[in-house]
């Protein structure tokens, strides 16, 4: 048996809509950014807001990775991609990485976003927008290869 093996398919779903929720705020967020980059602030509490629900969806889609990973290491990684795909287990654990790094960054992220206000400190930009693009590139990546990967065999 093994831990939360009989949640796996629930936790599973709930990960995939959490991913959604995910997908779309920093989505949105990265539009504002734009803004951003335009010179116009308009849209200050509703970027903020954006990265609110990043933030914390981002949070729960990776506890719910983690609570996931015990059964997919034992029965799809170790009884599916390790004798047929190898390459899909590597880019897996490529995706993870990518996925550890993005936690960071976006603790740090939003940790940055809350100590100023763009309009009025523009110099803080410079490292804000870029970050936010990474953030996008690395959550867009993952959502990619996750459903990529699922694809190929997402259950037993």
């Amino acid at each position: 048996m093994v831990f939360l093996e009989d949640f796996y398919i629930p936790l599973l779903i709930t990960h995939l809509v959490v991913t959604f929720l995910l997908i779309g705020s920093m989505t949105h967020h990265l539009l504002c950014l734009k803004d951003y980059v335009r010179g116009r602030f308009q849209r200050e509490r509703l970027e903020l807001s954006y990265l609110r629900v990043a933030f914390w969806s981002y949070l729960v889609v990776y506890a719910l990775g983690a609570l996931i990973y015990p059964a997919y290491r034992v029965y799809i990684r170790h009884n599916h991609f390790d004798p047929s795909l190898p390459w899909a287990t590597g880019l897996f654990e490529t995706k993870e990485h990518w996925g550890a790094l993005g936690l960071a960054l976006i603790c740090a992220y939003y940790l940055l976003r809350r100590s100023f206000r763009p309009s009025e400190e523009k110099e803080k930009l410079y490292l804000y927008v870029p970050l936010g693009l990474l953030l996008n590139v690395i959550v867009g990546y993952k959502v990619v290869i996750g459903c990529w990967l699922t694809s190929l065999k997402g259950s037993w």
